[in-house]
């Protein structure tokens, strides 16, 4: 498990292209708690302010490449 904090979120409904779009991704935070001005997830995808959509829990279909950084990094 990835110790860093990090929120959960997808892509909003009305931002995404389709239902890949909407992959539950991984984005690490800084410890400081500041919120960076553009989210970078483990895989890879960027998600811009007000795109996001957080999420308490894992929802829908995860990212590959997320899940795949969470297991190499423990």
């Amino acid at each position: 498990m990835i110790s860093q904090p990090h929120l959960i979120a997808r892509v909003r409904p009305e931002f995404a292209r389709g239902e890949r779009d909407r992959c539950c991704h991984f984005f690490p935070l800084p410890a400081d708690g500041a919120m960076p001005v553009v989210l970078s997830a483990y895989c890879g995808f960027h998600i811009h302010p007000g795109e996001a959509e957080p999420l308490d829990a894992p929802a829908g279909m995860p990212c590959t490449g997320c899940l795949m950084a969470a297991a190499l990094s423990s």
